[in-house]
């Protein structure tokens, strides 16, 4: 971590760690739960850490992450956690209009 992050590797590691385990445990209660408010909720959340990565690549340090390269597969985690929150969103406006 270190080579990549360099000496903002620490809060780095913190930043992703905790993130990591918001995606998990938002998650694992959504699975147990048919409640669409709790999908709700984690829309926003997973949306603010995909406005954090492209800030992060501009070249600002936010929230601790400092900047970032644009890699192909760091793209396609974006991209697939953006098909995920459109996946969500569609999932709750169907369960409202029913």
């Amino acid at each position: 971590m270190q080579n990549v992050f360099g000496p903002g590797a620490v809060a780095a590691a913190i930043f992703f760690i905790v993130l990591g385990a918001y995606q998990l445990v938002w998650i694992g209660i959504l699975l147990r739960s048919n409640n669409p408010y709790l999908l709700a909720l984690g829309i926003p959340g997973n949306l603010l850490s995909i406005v954090i990565y492209f800030v992060s690549t501009s070249g600002v340090t936010i929230f601790g992450v400092p900047p970032q390269n644009g890699g192909a597969f760091a793209l396609l985690i974006k991209a697939l956690e953006l098909v995920f929150v459109l996946a969500s969103m569609y999932v709750c406006k169907t369960i409202q209009q029913s």
